[in-house]
């Protein structure tokens, strides 16, 4: 195994070896430009019949970043995944509504302006900017214009009162599917044995190493996520624009609606204009000398988060959970430390936990929710289901008091597996390398990925995911007030919307991370307060000098895919019981 390890990390070393060379010698030099920059950053001036601009949707995210004060701009994209250059300004959807408020009742703006193409965020985060836009619009207008504009694009600037595209452009207004790799041949052909265990048919994210197609609960629990989103999708766009909504199906269904004269004569968008008419239209509908301000511009007019003895601690949860530290994730240790501060901070009255997660590590989850259940035995806890809650991102969920989703979160996903490849095959066959062991007794307390399993280690595996399933139903049922049985009938891997897991208890609340702030508030006491975060952002520098520490920061994101290549060459990541669900059609 070793020998294998050993090759497979040299090769990549080797590849990479001038790659990161010339990394460095782009970081020496953009450091130096960046310390002698001076700092630029004028006073946000609102001139009178502004419009708020808003081109680029796609940064919308979990969270508030800023541009660090040392301001790493690259201008090339990197060969390699050792430094993420692509990094830009965020905004939480929670900043970008009090924005959007904040514009309804500025005298100065006089509606929006969308100019949004690409909109690579969650359906879920579109639903909710889509949301936000409607409550807007009923205090001003909105204007619409791109060249293209995908389907996420359109679902938010088809609430707008005025919709133009170029001519030569096209918009996609479609149904919803999902496309699914699956490795089975290929490990077959290479020698590579899969043994999956789990408890839950509906558990299906490891499918795809041991099946050639969907198995029917896989299909029918997409089916559930896709047709729930395509109801949406349609009630919304035919209400926005006047469409009923079995004649926008057979719309789409007949492909009436990609080409742009297709989309004019079907209702889709108002009008087929170039950039500067668009100009001249929105010259004569607001006024003349109309002025655009950017949504990133406009937010260094709100107030800032002010100081307050009084505190709520937000403890954010986002990606996948692993064992061990790390940043790009949910590391066990990394946030345990994180939940020991907020713990010791005297000052730190409630805390809300931001979970947007499939899970992961069913060791890593297990650690994690018994340190945020001493947090709560101190200190009430909210936790905020973004995107995604799901397997072992719910089950870190159930020590808070109150569980929040949105109406279109994907929540559950209770259930487990363990998955052991066996490599035998293709080291006598393929490669011809033999293996021979010599042991004491039969039970040597390891499993050898070079041999096949034998039937008692099947059982023992078998053994510790039932035992992990059992214990996943008993900290929900004792975080839900309900018997295992009763989890039993909702678990097994079944997954839902944020509205019906309402109705069937899963959650407490269907509302936005708004509510949990109130409730948070509520729960402490409290009246005024500051918001505080953990765990703080890295800046640029930080987030460099952390990536060169460890040469394992440049190969993981290469291997990051693949659990079978991370079994073989990270020793201290592989956990073969995992609580992880992989629901990725956004």
């Amino acid at each position: 195994m070793n020998f294998l390890k050993d090759i497979f990390l040299g090769a990549i070393k080797g590849i990479l070896s001038l790659g990161i060379a010339f990394i460095m010698l782009i970081i020496f030099f953009s450091i130096l430009g960046a310390l002698f920059s001076p700092d630029t950053e004028e006073e946000v001036i609102i001139s009178e019949n502004s419009l708020l601009y808003i081109d680029n949707l796609s940064l919308i995210g979990d969270r508030d970043t800023k541009p660090d004060e040392l301001n790493l701009d690259f201008n090339i994209p990197l060969p390699l995944p050792l430094i993420d250059n692509s990094q830009t300004e965020k905004i939480s959807l929670l900043t970008f509504k009090n924005l959007i408020n904040k514009a309804a009742d500025d005298d100065k703006i006089k509606g929006i302006y969308l100019n949004v193409e690409n909109v690579s965020i969650s359906f879920n985060k579109a639903e909710k900017v889509r949301e936000i836009l409607e409550e807007f619009k009923k205090k001003k207008p909105i204007y619409s214009y791109a060249d293209v504009q995908t389907k996420n694009a359109y679902y938010i600037s088809s609430i707008s009162n005025f919709i133009a595209i170029s001519p030569p452009g096209f918009i996609s207004v479609s149904g919803f599917g999902i496309s699914q790799f699956f490795y089975k041949n290929m490990l077959d052909e290479l020698g590579i044995n899969i043994n999956l265990f789990r408890v839950g048919e509906y558990k299906g994210a490891a499918e795809t190493y041991v099946r050639t197609d969907f198995s029917k609960e896989s299909e029918e629990e997409y089916l559930y996520l896709l047709d729930y989103r395509m109801s949406n999708y349609l009630n919304k766009i035919s209400s926005s624009r006047s469409i009923e909504k079995d004649n926008l199906l057979d719309i789409i269904d007949n492909f009436e609606t990609e080409l742009p004269k297709d989309a004019l004569k079907n209702n889709l968008i108002d009008s087929l204009i170039y950039e500067d008419e668009m100009s001249n239209y929105l010259k004569v509908k607001v006024d003349s000398s109309y002025k655009k301000i950017s949504l990133l511009k406009y937010r260094r007019t709100l107030e800032g988060n002010k100081y307050n003895r009084n505190k709520i601690a937000v403890l954010y949860a986002i990606g996948g959970i692993l064992p061990g530290s790390g940043d790009d994730g949910i590391y066990s240790e990394s946030i345990i430390k994180e939940i020991r501060k907020i713990k010791k901070n005297k000052n730190i009255k409630s805390v809300i936990l931001y979970i947007n997660s499939g899970g992961g590590s069913a060791f890593a989850s297990d650690l994690i929710a018994r340190e945020l259940k001493l947090l709560n035995d101190e200190k009430p806890l909210i936790a905020y289901m973004s995107d995604v809650c799901a397997s072992g991102g719910y089950y870190i969920a159930m020590p808070a008091d109150t569980l929040i989703a949105s109406s279109g979160s994907i929540i559950g996903s209770i259930g487990v597996f363990g998955l052991f490849p066996e490599m035998n095959e293709l080291l006598n066959n393929k490669l011809k390398i033999t293996t021979d062991q010599i042991k004491t007794n039969k039970n040597i307390g390891e499993i050898d990925p070079f041999r096949p399993l034998e039937e008692d280690e099947k059982k023992l595996v078998q053994r510790g995911v039932n035992q992990i399933y059992t214990e996943f139903l008993s900290i929900v049922a004792e975080g839900r007030s309900m018997s295992t049985d009763e989890v039993d009938k909702l678990a097994r891997g079944r997954v839902f919307y944020g509205d019906k897991g309402k109705e069937l208890d899963l959650i407490d609340i269907v509302g936005e991370f708004n509510d949990a702030i109130k409730l948070a508030a509520e729960l402490a006491e409290i009246e005024e307060y500051q918001i505080i975060e953990y765990p703080k952002q890295k800046t640029e520098i930080e987030r460099i000098v952390s990536s060169l520490q460890q040469t394992s920061s440049v190969i993981d994101p290469l291997i990051e895919s693949n659990w079978i290549i991370k079994s073989i060459v990270q020793d201290d990541f592989y956990d073969p019981f995992q609580m992880r669900m992989e629901y990725k059609f956004d």
